[in-house]
């Protein structure tokens, strides 16, 4: 395929797809966490993880130079400002969301991030 165009779109399509099933994951560990019911559950999901995107995006640069130690330390930026998003969606019980947040993105990027890194290197 020569043209650019399409190769960018394709890419993009791709990057909304799997951070919508990184969504889903998410989704599902806040329910067993009880962080509230699905409709919660998947707003806080959304909005954490649209946040979490358009800053982490920008390291995503950084990871192929820094290996699988950029990939750490992205996520543990995902989450801190996953957790700074679910205290401010739900400000009572922050060690609850503190723990959601960090069992969210490890099981997130344990059974998707990881995979996908490992697969393309």
């Amino acid at each position: 395929m020569d043209n650019p165009i399409a190769i960018f779109s394709l890419e993009i399509g791709a990057a909304v797809l799997f951070w919508l099933v990184v969504v889903v994951v998410e989704t599902a560990v806040y329910q067993f966490m009880r962080y509230g019911d699905f409709r919660q559950c998947l707003r806080a999901a959304l909005i954490a993880n649209l946040v979490t995107a358009l800053i982490v995006a920008a390291a995503l640069m950084l990871i192929p130079r820094l290996g699988l130690s950029g990939l750490v330390v992205g996520g543990l930026v995902a989450i801190l400002l996953e957790g700074l998003v679910l205290n401010r969606l739900k400000p009572g019980p922050s060690r609850q969301n503190w723990l959601t947040a960090s069992l969210s993105n490890l099981v997130s990027f344990t059974i998707l991030i990881f995979p996908v890194y490992f697969f393309a290197t």
